[in-house]
């Protein structure tokens, strides 16, 4: 095959790190099943995104089987440690960071590949441990780890046997420029992941003493603090109920409700990770059919769903790990991946109109880049109306 020829050059990786200083807090995913009434099982993965356009643009990017990859590019996996190297098994689309005159990077945040298996790094920051002395010619960077699912993997068991055999060490990224230290353990992005195939299984994978820990995913993921935390965490909500109750007696005094939605009563709403998880879970149990209605219907409500995690411009704010200056968080796009029909869509901050993607419409021989919609906020309809009578 022929492809087309990335040339990553030192000063795209140091501004694509420095961006990754400010990887937002705050991404919210989802992966849950239905069926349609044929008895076929549609396979969901979801997620927002919070890396904000004041930190990188976005692009999609399509990467063809057989694409040659080279993780640990500029000493990122640390001084003199040289990455793995594979070829693509799987062809796969997904969200890469990019910035106007910067190089094309191959690598991607979140995606789905042609077998139906979904990835996407969730930022996960002073929670990781990955693997500190990591083999020569067996290692990736935490930031290669989606690509490396994507291109190599089939199902969520092949992702398992692979990380709990030691295929790769995966290492945390680090960045020396000039000799000096762009970033270390304490401020370069840390990761965990969401990992969903076809059939519906789906996991969470963490690092703890440089090896996998793996978690079977309860459907919802956030970030901070562990996985398992999370999870405990959930028995202090189960009161938490779609239907409203009518009333309450406090003290001998009947207390009638105010409106509809009291069973949700403290559901909490801001947008730290283990409210959002929280919240998410709710919606997830409540909103997403669980009657036979096929998935277009999923979709639609799981995209709703996301909605309630989005973040406006300037409504979070928080000092930089750098030291130097704030950083804003944002939500700058939802994704979606079907696993039956191998689609990816999304929609961004920019434009709500969804998209999609379909994988064995995309080329087969090169590496192919779409940038993502301009600023669309606003359709004008005015002319659209249609006379059905006529004016007296």
């Amino acid at each position: 095959m022929v492809f087309f020829k990335i040339k990553i050059l030192l000063l795209a990786v140091v501004m694509s790190v420095s961006l990754a200083f400010s990887l937002a807090d705050a991404c919210t995913g989802i992966a849950f099943s239905v069926q349609d009434n044929g008895g076929n099982r549609y396979a969901i993965q979801a997620r927002t995104m919070e890396f904000g356009e004041d930190v990188t643009d976005w692009r999609l990017i399509s990467v063809p089987k057989g694409y040659p990859y080279n993780a640990c590019k500029m000493n990122i996996c640390g001084d003199g440690i040289t990455g793995l190297q594979w070829t693509a098994k799987y062809q796969h689309v997904g969200m890469s960071p990019e910035r106007p005159g910067l190089p094309v990077l191959d690598e991607v945040a979140d995606g789905i590949n042609e077998k139906g298996l979904s990835c996407g790094g969730f930022y996960h920051m002073g929670y990781e441990e990955y693997q500190d002395k990591p083999r020569q010619g067996k290692t990736i960077a935490n930031t290669d780890f989606v690509s490396w699912v994507l291109s190599n993997f089939a199902t969520v068991k092949e992702v398992r046997s692979a990380l709990g055999t030691g295929t790769v060490d995966v290492a945390q990224l680090t960045l020396k420029y000039k000799g000096k230290l762009m970033c270390n353990k304490d401020t370069c992005p840390q990761l965990h992941y969401l990992v969903t195939d076809e059939s519906g299984a789906s996991i969470v994978v963490e690092f703890k003493g440089g090896k996998a820990k793996i978690f079977d995913s309860i459907g919802v993921i956030t970030n901070n603090p562990t996985y398992d935390w999370h999870m405990t965490n959930m028995k202090n909500y189960i009161g938490l109920q779609p239907l409203s109750r009518e009333n309450a007696v406090f003290n001998g005094k009947t207390y009638d409700k105010l409106g509809n939605g009291t069973g949700a009563v403290g559901l909490p709403g801001d947008f730290t990770p283990p409210s959002r998880f929280v919240r998410a879970m709710f919606f997830l149990s409540t909103a997403i059919p669980t009657t036979k209605t096929g998935p277009d219907e999923a979709i639609d409500r799981a995209f709703r769903v996301l909605n309630q995690f989005d973040i406006p411009e300037g409504s979070i704010v928080a000092n930089s790990p750098t030291g130097k200056g704030q950083i804003q968080d944002s939500t700058a796009w939802t994704s979606l991946s079907d696993l039956k029909r191998k689609r990816y869509y999304f929609h961004t901050q920019n434009s709500r109109v969804v998209r999609m993607v379909e994988l064995d419409k995309q080329p087969k021989q090169v590496i192919s880049i779409q940038d993502l919609p301009d600023r669309e906020m606003i359709i004008d309809i005015s002319e659209k109306f249609t006379p059905v009578s006529k004016s007296n």
